[in-house]
């Protein structure tokens, strides 16, 4: 459609497209509750089965949850704990695989300088 001689087209969303479907995300929260805990990929098989995304409908269910299971940065860095809404006040932390912890500490805060810089 034009209008005064410009294109009238909407702008692309930036993001999910799935996060617009409000429905099938609490229909998500619903049966993953109902569900219990489950793995990463029986929680990818449910956002299929209902045709939703399965990470932010997982993400969206952080506060209530029992036990979150993340990477190391997610964990450590407080700007990634904070877009999840992830408070570790009065929580305990167990880090599996800890002998891969001081790699991962390095590399998240380590960068390269070259001599131009």
């Amino acid at each position: 459609v034009k209008h005064n001689g410009k294109s009238n087209h909407a702008k692309p969303s930036s993001g999910c497209p799935m996060l617009s479907k409000r429905k099938l995300q609490k229909q998500y929260r619903d049966e993953m509750f109902r569900m219990g805990a489950l793995d990463i990929e029986d929680a990818v098989q449910l956002g299929h089965k209902i045709n939703t995304c399965p990470y932010y409908g997982s993400r969206s269910m952080i506060r209530a949850a029992d036990l979150v299971v993340l990477p190391y940065q997610s964990l450590l860095l407080k700007s990634s704990r904070e877009s999840l809404g992830l408070s570790l006040r009065n929580s305990i932390i167990i880090i599996d695989e800890a002998h891969n912890l001081a790699d991962s500490l390095t590399n998240m805060y380590n960068s390269k300088v070259t001599k131009s810089q």
